[in-house]
């Protein structure tokens, strides 16, 4: 099993015999994981610390920047990259909205990260010896 496919099943639906076949590769892939108990530490610091709010400003402010830029002369703000600046802020504006969904469980019922690990048999580091 390729990392791609191991990372994939750690965060989404897998049947059995998916599920055995990622432990294995995880149990035997260092990269697969250094970035598990990365996933874990992330999780662990959001249920710590709870879930970041986006200011109501943010997109006010992203536009003002992008308009005191677009008046300097400069590649990134020439007529013919005007698509690619749309681009960027839309992405921008997704990846904010969906970290905000995902953050709030707007996405519906789904595995908590030490549940999807210990399915695939993954220890994960409790924070006890911080």
């Amino acid at each position: 099993m390729k990392c791609d496919k191991a990372r994939m099943l750690l965060t989404g639906p897998a049947d059995a015999a998916e599920v055995e076949t990622a432990r294995k590769h995880v149990a035997g892939c260092d990269e697969c994981r250094r970035e598990t108990a990365q996933l874990a530490a992330d999780a662990e610091f959001l249920r710590r610390d709870g879930k970041p709010e986006v200011p109501s400003y943010l997109g006010t402010r992203i536009m003002a920047e992008i308009r005191q830029r677009r008046a300097q002369p400069g590649p990134c703000f020439g007529p013919d990259r005007a698509v690619a600046r749309l681009t960027a802020l839309g992405l921008v504006a997704a990846g904010i909205w969906l970290g905000v969904a995902l953050g709030r469980g707007m996405t519906g019922p789904q595995q908590s990260l030490p549940e999807r690990m210990a399915q695939l048999g993954v220890d994960l580091p409790n924070g006890e010896d911080k």
